[in-house]
């Protein structure tokens, strides 16, 4: 998808356990950690000026990617890897049903502005 990039988790073990470098990059807006409750999903908008990168952290599910003016969807797991939404590309963040809550952690490139906000209903993927 146009924009979109998918990439490795940077991680360092050594004996005492494990580094994860979830978001190797200077951030300079906000960085926050959304718990999805099982079978639920959260987001549904795009920014029209903000990208945002996304990991998880514990549990399954599913980031779902839409592309408003060519109506492509893909939906995308987020274990072992970071994805960068761009600007103008909806999300919403959709939880596997049963067990834990999905952790994920995401990292915005500005500070919440409701003005760059737009709320998109992104196709759910079906049973997770």
């Amino acid at each position: 998808m146009r924009g979109v990039s998918v990439l490795p988790v940077q991680t360092f073990p050594d004996a005492r356990g494990v580094l994860e470098k979830l978001c190797p990059e200077p951030v300079p807006g906000e960085v926050y950690l959304v718990r999805v409750a099982p079978g639920a999903s959260r987001g549904h908008h795009l920014h029209r000026r903000m990208g945002e990168w996304f990991t998880a952290i514990s549990g399954d599910g599913l980031l779902g990617l839409l592309a408003p003016e060519t109506g492509e969807v893909t939906h995308q797991p987020l274990r072992g890897v970071r994805v960068y939404v761009p600007p103008g590309i909806a999300h919403a963040l959709f939880a596997e049903a049963g067990g834990e809550p999905w952790v994920v952690l995401a990292c915005a490139e500005a500070g919440h502005d409701p003005d760059d906000v737009v709320r998109v209903d992104v196709p759910g993927p079906g049973p997770t």
